[in-house]
């Protein structure tokens, strides 16, 4: 796809060349990249054909119980099999419940007459938090919730979690819809244009010696006193990246060796800058960002981008429109490139094409 992200601003759109003011989305690319809600449950699918289903109840007001985070995906072939992953999330979004034990069971609520309890099949703990299911019980367990009104997880004594509720069953078959209609929804022009490989190499960033802050970091705060002192780290063997926390929301300036610092501005398709509230790096040397929706930071969009020694490359884009307290690794996955890699490092290839994401 030619443009890699909409709503990024100067620096960050230098990543990919904007399409041209004429150019418009095959309807095909929109439905792909709409989510759609049914209850508690989400569908997100991307460019690559591959789709996502995340669910989870809402927080509960009195703050107590745990939440059922199910996670579901399906490759683009058409014999491809869902895949499911849990974690259990508590009311503030953080991790809750010791590891599941193998007597842990899928339990069914409402009238339900010849319904059986379901293992979980869990195996180890995954880096994010979650848990994967074995190929026969993510099978057995996606059959039973399109099918059930409702359902927890039990440990045989009492409810260890809440499950999501709502029509499973009407996302599933709009999934097959999409990943696999009846006549060829794009034209090979259509594919041609839209449709592309992004493979990058980015440099590893790394905690830079502090110096003199340059004055507009220092003022970036609308001419206020910084809070803090910024965050700076060297991005390549000619720049170094600044951070300036603010109560507003956090300030990026890029900073070449030898010239004056530049303020990053995250703008949307129409050139409206779109207020960000965090960013920083991790351990990952990627830069990420995060944009809330309506002013909620538990929703919205979380972005992370390499620097190539040029520009920054978008490497992950997720998107969750439900301000449900969700950690932001269980977002549906809206774009990322074909492959990408550190320079010191083979690549990491995610085999997709990218689309271009909604806004």
């Amino acid at each position: 796809m030619r443009l890699a992200a909409l709503f990024f601003g100067p620096m960050l759109l230098v990543m990919a060349g904007p399409a041209s003011a004429g150019d418009k989305m095959p309807d095909y690319l929109r439905e792909l990249d709409r989510p759609v809600n049914a209850g508690d449950w989400t569908l997100q699918c991307n460019a690559s054909l591959v789709c996502q289903i995340i669910g989870v109840v809402t927080p509960p007001r009195n703050h107590v119980g745990v939440r059922t985070v199910v996670m579901i995906d399906r490759g683009v072939a058409r014999d491809a099999r869902p895949r499911l992953r849990m974690a259990f999330l508590d009311s503030t979004g953080a991790l809750a419940v010791p590891p599941p034990e193998d007597h842990w069971r899928l339990i069914p609520r409402g009238r339900l007459r010849r319904e059986v309890a379901l293992p979980l099949g869990f195996g180890e703990r995954e880096a994010d938090g979650a848990y994967r299911a074995s190929p026969e019980a993510a099978a057995a367990i996606i059959a039973a919730l399109r099918r059930w009104p409702g359902a927890a997880v039990h440990n045989g004594e009492r409810v260890i979690a809440r499950i999501p509720r709502g029509n499973l069953d009407r996302l599933m078959r709009r999934m097959d819809r999409l990943q696999h209609p009846a006549r060829p929804r794009l034209t090979d022009a259509e594919r041609t244009e839209w449709l592309k490989e992004y493979h990058y190499t980015v440099l590893r960033a790394k905690t830079a010696e502090p110096g003199a802050v340059p004055d507009a970091v220092e003022h970036a705060c609308a001419d206020r006193a910084l809070p803090n002192r910024p965050f700076v780290y060297r991005i390549g063997p000619q720049h170094r990246l600044w951070i300036a926390e603010c109560p507003e929301g956090n300030h990026i300036f890029m900073h070449p060796d030898g010239a004056d610092p530049i303020h990053f501005k995250l703008r949307n398709a129409a050139g409206e800058i779109r207020r960000h509230d965090y960013a920083g790096f991790g351990g990952d040397s990627l830069l990420a960002v995060q944009l809330p929706r309506k002013g909620r930071i538990d929703c919205g969009h979380w972005a992370k981008f390499g620097f190539s020694g040029q520009a920054f490359e978008m490497i992950l884009h997720r998107r969750y429109d439900r301000c449900r307290l969700v950690p932001y690794d269980f977002w549906p996955k809206v774009w990322y490139p074909t492959s990408w890699r550190y320079a010191d490092a083979p690549p990491q290839m995610e085999g997709m094409r990218p689309s271009r994401p909604r806004e």
